[in-house]
Protein backbone atom coordinates (compact mmCIF):
# COMPACT_ATOMS: atom_id res chain seq x y z
CA UNK A 1 0.00 0.00 0.00
CA UNK A 2 1.46 3.70 -1.29
CA UNK A 3 1.30 6.41 1.20
CA UNK A 4 -0.50 9.73 -0.39
CA UNK A 5 2.80 11.16 -0.84
CA UNK A 6 4.20 8.67 -2.96
CA UNK A 7 3.81 8.77 -6.33
CA UNK A 8 2.95 5.49 -8.14
CA UNK A 9 4.63 4.76 -11.12
CA UNK A 10 2.33 2.83 -13.89
CA UNK A 11 3.26 -0.86 -15.36
CA UNK A 12 5.36 -0.57 -18.14
CA UNK A 13 2.84 -1.52 -21.47
CA UNK A 14 3.97 -5.21 -22.42
CA UNK A 15 4.46 -6.19 -26.21
CA UNK A 16 1.32 -7.02 -27.45
CA UNK A 17 0.69 -10.03 -28.98
CA UNK A 18 1.04 -10.62 -32.66
CA UNK A 19 -1.48 -13.32 -33.71
CA UNK A 20 -0.57 -14.79 -37.32
CA UNK A 21 -3.14 -15.95 -39.48
CA UNK A 22 -2.52 -20.00 -40.34
CA UNK A 23 -4.52 -19.46 -43.64
CA UNK A 24 -1.49 -16.84 -44.75
CA UNK A 25 1.52 -18.11 -42.84
CA UNK A 26 3.62 -20.53 -45.05
CA UNK A 27 6.26 -23.46 -43.44
CA UNK A 28 8.61 -26.28 -45.48
CA UNK A 29 11.28 -28.90 -43.83
CA UNK A 30 14.20 -28.31 -45.68
CA UNK A 31 16.47 -31.26 -44.52
CA UNK A 32 15.44 -31.01 -40.54
CA UNK A 33 15.09 -27.20 -40.55
CA UNK A 34 12.07 -25.60 -40.16
CA UNK A 35 11.38 -22.74 -42.74
CA UNK A 36 8.70 -19.88 -42.68
CA UNK A 37 7.73 -17.71 -44.92
CA UNK A 38 5.79 -14.76 -43.54
CA UNK A 39 3.59 -12.63 -46.52
CA UNK A 40 3.23 -8.87 -46.02
CA UNK A 41 0.55 -6.88 -44.91
CA UNK A 42 -2.14 -6.73 -48.36
CA UNK A 43 -2.79 -8.16 -50.85
CA UNK A 44 -0.59 -7.92 -53.47
CA UNK A 45 1.57 -10.57 -55.07
CA UNK A 46 5.14 -10.99 -53.34
CA UNK A 47 8.77 -12.39 -53.87
CA UNK A 48 8.55 -15.23 -50.36
CA UNK A 49 11.02 -14.89 -48.14
CA UNK A 50 12.14 -17.96 -46.57
CA UNK A 51 13.88 -17.66 -42.73
CA UNK A 52 14.56 -20.36 -40.68
CA UNK A 53 12.23 -20.75 -37.65
CA UNK A 54 10.99 -22.60 -34.46
CA UNK A 55 7.59 -23.70 -33.02
CA UNK A 56 7.49 -23.95 -29.08
CA UNK A 57 4.19 -24.57 -27.69
CA UNK A 58 2.97 -21.97 -24.81
CA UNK A 59 0.77 -24.39 -23.17
CA UNK A 60 2.74 -28.28 -24.01
CA UNK A 61 0.30 -30.61 -21.82
CA UNK A 62 -3.01 -29.20 -22.72
CA UNK A 63 -2.91 -27.99 -25.68
CA UNK A 64 -0.61 -30.12 -28.49
CA UNK A 65 -1.79 -28.30 -31.29
CA UNK A 66 -2.50 -24.68 -30.57
CA UNK A 67 -0.74 -21.41 -28.99
CA UNK A 68 2.47 -21.74 -30.48
CA UNK A 69 5.06 -19.55 -30.45
CA UNK A 70 6.84 -18.72 -33.96
CA UNK A 71 10.40 -17.87 -33.10
CA UNK A 72 13.49 -17.61 -35.55
CA UNK A 73 16.67 -18.25 -35.91
CA UNK A 74 17.93 -16.04 -32.94
CA UNK A 75 15.12 -17.18 -30.74
CA UNK A 76 13.10 -13.79 -31.22
CA UNK A 77 9.25 -14.07 -30.87
CA UNK A 78 7.78 -13.53 -34.66
CA UNK A 79 4.03 -14.11 -33.88
CA UNK A 80 1.97 -16.69 -32.14
CA UNK A 81 -0.56 -19.66 -34.07
CA UNK A 82 -3.43 -19.78 -31.79
CA UNK A 83 -4.31 -22.84 -33.88
CA UNK A 84 -3.81 -24.55 -37.16
CA UNK A 85 -7.37 -24.20 -38.77
CA UNK A 86 -6.95 -23.39 -42.31
CA UNK A 87 -3.27 -23.71 -42.73
CA UNK A 88 -2.08 -25.59 -46.08
CA UNK A 89 -1.57 -28.81 -46.27
CA UNK A 90 1.91 -29.11 -46.58
CA UNK A 91 2.74 -26.40 -43.60
CA UNK A 92 0.36 -28.14 -41.24
CA UNK A 93 2.28 -31.67 -41.94
CA UNK A 94 5.69 -29.22 -41.53
CA UNK A 95 4.49 -28.14 -38.55
CA UNK A 96 3.22 -31.41 -37.14
CA UNK A 97 7.05 -33.38 -37.54
CA UNK A 98 8.83 -30.52 -36.16
CA UNK A 99 6.56 -30.62 -32.94
CA UNK A 100 7.18 -34.20 -32.77
CA UNK A 101 10.24 -34.09 -33.20
CA UNK A 102 10.82 -31.29 -30.73
CA UNK A 103 8.28 -32.90 -28.62
CA UNK A 104 9.59 -36.18 -28.17
CA UNK A 105 7.12 -37.64 -25.52
CA UNK A 106 6.37 -41.17 -25.22
CA UNK A 107 2.67 -42.27 -24.60
CA UNK A 108 2.18 -45.61 -22.51
CA UNK A 109 -0.42 -47.88 -24.14
CA UNK A 110 -0.26 -50.66 -21.29
CA UNK A 111 0.88 -50.74 -17.74
CA UNK A 112 3.03 -54.21 -17.29
CA UNK A 113 4.02 -53.66 -14.14
CA UNK A 114 4.98 -51.22 -11.39
CA UNK A 115 7.50 -52.33 -8.44
CA UNK A 116 8.59 -50.16 -5.32
CA UNK A 117 12.53 -50.57 -5.20
CA UNK A 118 14.79 -48.53 -2.68
CA UNK A 119 13.66 -44.70 -2.99
CA UNK A 120 12.09 -45.21 -6.62
CA UNK A 121 9.37 -46.85 -8.39
CA UNK A 122 10.20 -48.76 -11.01
CA UNK A 123 7.68 -49.06 -14.18
CA UNK A 124 7.40 -51.49 -17.24
CA UNK A 125 5.45 -49.94 -19.78
CA UNK A 126 4.27 -50.07 -23.43
CA UNK A 127 4.43 -46.90 -25.58
CA UNK A 128 3.51 -46.26 -28.45
CA UNK A 129 7.12 -46.24 -29.20
CA UNK A 130 7.91 -49.97 -27.84
CA UNK A 131 8.71 -51.35 -24.40
CA UNK A 132 9.93 -48.92 -22.03
CA UNK A 133 11.32 -49.67 -17.97
CA UNK A 134 12.05 -46.41 -16.09
CA UNK A 135 11.68 -45.30 -12.71
CA UNK A 136 10.13 -42.96 -10.98
CA UNK A 137 11.30 -41.10 -7.45
CA UNK A 138 8.74 -39.31 -5.47
CA UNK A 139 5.73 -40.30 -7.00
CA UNK A 140 3.20 -37.79 -5.41
CA UNK A 141 5.34 -34.86 -7.18
CA UNK A 142 6.42 -36.48 -10.38
CA UNK A 143 2.61 -37.91 -11.28
CA UNK A 144 0.68 -35.37 -12.69
CA UNK A 145 -2.67 -34.88 -14.19
CA UNK A 146 -2.54 -31.14 -16.29
CA UNK A 147 -6.17 -32.49 -18.31
CA UNK A 148 -8.97 -34.95 -16.62
CA UNK A 149 -8.42 -38.26 -18.10
CA UNK A 150 -4.64 -37.71 -18.63
CA UNK A 151 -1.50 -37.76 -16.87
CA UNK A 152 1.95 -37.29 -17.01
CA UNK A 153 5.06 -38.95 -15.30
CA UNK A 154 8.40 -37.76 -14.97
CA UNK A 155 10.73 -39.85 -14.39
CA UNK A 156 14.52 -39.93 -12.19
CA UNK A 157 16.14 -38.51 -16.04
CA UNK A 158 13.78 -36.31 -16.75
CA UNK A 159 11.99 -37.40 -19.59
CA UNK A 160 7.97 -37.78 -19.53
CA UNK A 161 5.56 -40.26 -20.60
CA UNK A 162 2.49 -39.73 -21.33
CA UNK A 163 -1.38 -41.57 -20.58
CA UNK A 164 -3.24 -39.26 -22.72
CA UNK A 165 -6.33 -41.28 -22.20
CA UNK A 166 -6.99 -43.25 -18.57
CA UNK A 167 -9.73 -44.59 -20.18
CA UNK A 168 -8.12 -46.64 -23.42
CA UNK A 169 -6.16 -48.23 -20.80
CA UNK A 170 -6.93 -51.90 -20.17
CA UNK A 171 -8.50 -52.98 -16.96
CA UNK A 172 -4.86 -54.67 -15.57
CA UNK A 173 -3.16 -51.36 -16.32
CA UNK A 174 -5.51 -49.09 -14.67
CA UNK A 175 -5.78 -51.38 -11.68
CA UNK A 176 -1.97 -51.16 -11.32
CA UNK A 177 -1.95 -47.49 -12.05
CA UNK A 178 -4.90 -47.02 -9.08
CA UNK A 179 -2.45 -49.13 -6.73
CA UNK A 180 0.15 -46.15 -6.96
CA UNK A 181 -2.16 -43.26 -6.84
Amino acid sequence: MTSPTEETQPLPAADELRLLDPARVRFRTIGHRLELCLPPAGEAPFEPVWQEASLLRMFPLSDEYGWLAVLNADGKELGVLRDLHGMAHDSLAAVREELRRRYLVPRITAILAVRDRADVTEWRVETDRGPAVFQVRHLSENLKQPLPGHLSLTDVEGNRYDIPDLGALDDDSRRRLEERM
